[in-house]
């Protein structure tokens, strides 16, 4: 199973290539879109996500991890390749929805994948590990994406769908896992795995917060970064460079482990959204270029070392139909994320600051989820020991 880590790793790294990233909305308002279009589309994106997440999920539990990946990175790929094609809306909107079916394959199924590739102790190493390969790959993309930006933005997407193919290709050559699946019939197959989550109410609560500080760090690391530093005067052949010491930062979450191992999970996590909580404090009000590169690349080094111990929160609270309950963690906060999409572009149109206090508000509620849950569940824990 050593080998399928190595070669997720791999893929992680070649999905973490996109060399037009750090210019990626200014590509599409460029062809045309407005700003409050691109957030609409991002809110279908995630709406779409929201209806295909289970039914990825239970096509992954009943046919296997391999063939759902396989099958996704194909519809990515050729995501990826429709988007030099783009010049209207529609044409886009077409992108997006191939984008959409592709993400949410693999959305909690590249997870489940992972987690049974190894030992379950050494998960939140491995999450790690995987987030900081893609964030290496992006780090690399974004220095690189200078060069490719000089000549054109759609030779930038060129090579990224060339790096997009490579995964397809390493993919083939993992193992299949083992599944865990229910006994029951299909019908009743979401409702028996929820009966094996500990506590479900209160993990749909730290679902929900954990998905609103990702989707708002993911709205200002990527797309509404791009408009602050614009309007502050920053060339966007440049912004390649910020984004590159965003991932820089990102990939201390290859370290995640062993501040989580120091201080604990419950510590370790506290202190980083509300220190992201900050940065988009800072951001509502600050036009120096300096203080925002600091808050943008450290809330995009912050929302990736969190990741591993929420995907290990997520993964130890499930025992049977792993990639299903991935999924429909995923649908939920997707849900909110695409609503939370909405809020945003309608701000940003109206005026960029209004965005980013929108952004402080929205996260500001995460934050309180996130502690919340950490209260109840030292709670929760505290009396099955006791009743134990």
């Amino acid at each position: 199973m050593k080998r399928n880590l190595k070669l997720m790793y791999l893929i992680a790294f070649l999905q973490g290539l996109v060399f037009y990233g750090p210019v990626s909305l200014i590509y599409r308002t460029q062809r045309g879109l407005s700003i409050s279009e691109f957030f609409f589309l991002e809110f279908i994106l995630l709406f779409i996500i929201v209806l295909t997440e289970i039914p990825w999920g239970y096509f992954a539990d009943k046919y296997g991890y391999k063939k759902t990946l396989t099958i996704s990175y194909i519809i990515f790929f050729l995501a990826r390749f429709s988007l030099l094609f783009c010049n209207t809306f529609m044409g886009f909107l077409f992108q997006t929805i191939l984008t959409a079916i592709g993400v949410s394959g693999t959305s909690g199924c590249d997870i489940a994948f992972l987690y049974k590739s190894c030992n379950s102790e050494e998960s939140e190493k491995v999450f790690g590990r995987y987030r900081a390969f893609n964030s290496l790959a992006f780090f690399i993309s974004s220095i690189t994406s200078f060069f490719f930006i000089n000549i054109s933005i759609e030779s930038a997407i060129v090579a990224t769908v060339v790096a997009c193919g490579l995964s397809i290709i390493t993919i083939c050559f993992t193992k299949d896992v083992e599944i865990e699946i229910s006994n029951n019939k299909n019908e009743s197959i979401i409702k028996d795995s929820f009966k094996n989550i500990k506590n479900v109410k209160l993990m749909f609560i730290f679902v929900i917060s954990t998905a609103i500080i990702s989707e708002i760090s993911y709205g200002i690391s990527v797309n509404l970064g791009q408009l602050h530093f614009e309007s502050i005067g920053v060339d966007i052949r440049f912004l390649g460079y910020i984004t590159a010491l965003s991932e820089l930062l990102a990939m201390l979450s290859f370290k995640t482990h062993v501040i989580s191992k120091k201080f604990g999970q419950v510590k370790t996590l506290k202190t980083m959204v509300s220190m992201m909580l900050l940065c988009v404090l800072i951001l509502v009000f600050t036009k120096n270029i300096f203080i925002s590169i600091i808050a943008v690349c450290s809330l995009s080094g912050l929302i990736s070392m969190i990741s591993p111990i929420v995907l290990d929160i997520k993964n130890k609270s499930i025992s049977k139909n792993r990639a299903t309950i991935l999924s429909v963690y995923s649908m939920i906060g997707s849900l909110f994320s695409a609503f939370i999409n909405i809020v945003i572009g309608f701000c940003a149109d109206i005026y960029l600051k209004y965005a980013f206090l929108a952004c402080f508000i929205i996260m500001a509620i995460g934050v309180f989820g996130v502690y919340l849950y950490m209260k109840k569940d030292r709670i929760y824990k505290k009396n099955v020991e006791d009743l134990g």
